[in-house]
């Protein structure tokens, strides 16, 4: 058995993840910079060498055709299509630098998912985390699904059985649970806000519904009670952490009442729970709001490159 390097990870990253994105958007509360901030930072302190960042491939037709629907596809070749799907203030008709920053994103958690398992190191993707995108439409500012096109991918390459999706965004992973709710292979877990979907009859399959305001002391309590439920009847072979960053009480969206070291608890927990048993691990950035939200996966990747254990 190969022996997971508790210590080491890596950083999947390229420019296009903040140069195409929402340039003219009056969805005011996302830092378009955020994960670029993350990056610095890491560079700044040198925590990371430039060895350590994976360059984000961009991800073909082929692998979205995994997932998503030709017809659904072809739309998405319309900027102005896009820009309403993602509430954009302005969206300029001929430009596809928009649909461009979600291929290199994907394309991102595909590499990550795969560096993950070939190397048994936790890989880290600066965005990506896109739960809401459905096979024939977008949702919630997601265009492309790029966990279920990574899952997918890596199923038909005869790469990944056990798929472990914990989804703690403030918002439901609800694309992600609709799409595996006939896969019993595929295990997915969510702690949010309000439900957007629901199903039933899946048995891999745990939903919580938090109130507005929940605590650390609440959080935390569910999370470290229910999530060691999952590992003991569940053998991943890959654990999906999206981590979004929105629980966080400063959030300018959500209304979780999280602080920035009930955060790093919760991430924490996620990443021994997963590192002890052996898993490999990939952590997406996912949802977070406002000018302090990069802090938040920042810290996270900080711990793991110095004190993961």
């Amino acid at each position: 058995m190969r022996i997971f390097r508790r210590k080491r990870c890596k950083i999947v990253y390229r420019s296009e993840y903040f140069s195409a994105i929402h340039a003219q958007n009056t969805h005011k509360s996302f830092d378009v910079m955020k994960f670029k901030k993350v990056r610095d930072q890491l560079i700044k302190e040198k925590l990371i060498r430039r060895k350590d960042v994976l360059p984000a491939p961009r991800i073909s037709d082929e692998d979205m055709l995994l997932v998503h629907t030709k017809e659904y596809l072809d739309t998405l070749k319309n900027p102005m299509i896009i820009g309403k799907i993602l509430n954009l203030s302005y969206v300029n008709p001929w430009d596809e630098y928009i649909l461009e920053y979600f291929r290199y994103v994907s394309g991102g958690t595909v590499m990550a998912a795969e560096y993950a398992l070939e190397h048994h190191f936790s890989v880290f993707n600066l965005g990506g985390g896109y739960h809401h995108a459905h096979p024939d439409r977008g949702e919630g500012f997601c265009i492309i699904n790029d966990v279920a096109v990574a899952i997918r991918k890596l199923q038909n390459l005869n790469k990944l059985n056990n798929t472990l999706i914990v989804d703690l965004d403030y918002h439901q992973g609800n694309a992600n649970l609709l799409y595996f709710r006939n896969e019993e292979n595929t295990f997915t877990f969510s702690m949010h806000a309000n439900n957007w979907d629901e199903i039933s009859g899946k048995n891999n399959n745990i939903d919580i519904e938090l109130p507005s305001y929940t605590s650390d002391d609440k959080y935390l309590k569910i999370l470290t009670s229910e999530l060691p439920k999952v590992f003991r009847v569940f053998k991943a072979d890959l654990v999906i952490y999206i981590a979004g960053s929105d629980p966080y009480i400063k959030d300018t969206l959500g209304d979780f009442d999280i602080s920035e070291g009930g955060m790093l608890q919760r991430d924490i927990f996620v990443y021994r729970e997963t590192i002890k048993r052996n898993i490999p691990l990939v952590v997406l950035g996912a949802g977070g709001y406002g000018p302090e939200s990069w802090k938040i996966y920042f810290n996270f990747i900080k711990w793991v490159i110095t004190k993961g254990k």
